[in-house]
């Protein structure tokens, strides 16, 4: 079951640059954006993370439509989405895939988390420490 822990948000910087609510066709619960990882698009301006090497920025929480407050987990236990066709362990580092979803961590790319339970399918909710974006 995916639980939330002590997080740090980021107080409402950033906002939304496009719709990450429930009529945005996202991979989040509702196809919403919420749980999805998120990146600076412009100052101060966020949307979903398209690519394994995009810096990750933090992990949303709500789902606002374009030019509404993100609430946005930039460190600690947050939900996220399984992004793998399929089990993903508990304890592996993880990345994005293009559609802002966690995956299994590669050298090349950024990884942003830790995995603290295991996902049985794609698309699952799961909790994930979030530590930031960095290559390893």
């Amino acid at each position: 079951m995916a639980t939330e822990g002590p997080t740090i948000h980021d107080g409402g910087q950033c906002f939304a640059g496009v719709n990450m609510s429930a009529s945005a066709g996202l991979t989040g619960p509702g196809g919403t954006g919420q749980f999805l990882a998120v990146k600076l698009t412009a100052a101060r301006t966020l949307a979903p993370v398209a690519a394994a090497t995009d810096i990750v920025y933090g992990i949303l929480q709500n789902d606002p439509i374009a030019g509404y407050v993100c609430d946005v987990v930039i460190f600690g236990v947050t939900k996220a989405i399984n992004g793998v066709a399929g089990a993903l362990a508990a304890g592996v580092r993880v990345m994005c895939d293009t559609s802002g979803r966690a995956i299994v961590g590669t050298s090349t790319n950024q990884v942003w988390g830790v995995t603290l339970e295991a996902a049985t399918a794609q698309n699952q909710v799961i909790a994930v420490k979030f530590i930031g974006s960095a290559t390893f």
